[in-house]
């Protein structure tokens, strides 16, 4: 009876190791992936401040386009009508 206690304490000792193992391995994992999300989230909002600025600048540069287009077109018609009046 003592022979099939030990073995079975063995076992139960041989199976908390692999089970302590196995959590250590886990526990470095998710280390690693909250490490990453940390970084993935950085890089995210650095993006997204990026995207702000860029979103301004492409709101000027149409704003200038569309005064481009109104000076464009100015001209044009002025060009228009000097054709017109010296013919």
């Amino acid at each position: 009876m003592d022979d099939e206690l030990n073995e079975a304490a063995a076992e139960a000792g041989a199976d908390a190791i692999e089970e302590a193992v196995a959590a250590d391995a886990l526990h470095e994992d998710a280390v690693a992936k909250a490490t990453a999300a940390v970084e993935l989230e950085a890089a995210a909002q650095e993006l997204a401040a990026e995207a702000v600025v860029e979103e301004a600048a492409a709101e000027e540069l149409a704003e200038a386009a569309v005064i481009d287009a109104e000076t464009s077109n100015a001209l044009a018609d002025a060009a228009d009508e000097e054709e017109a009046s010296s013919e």
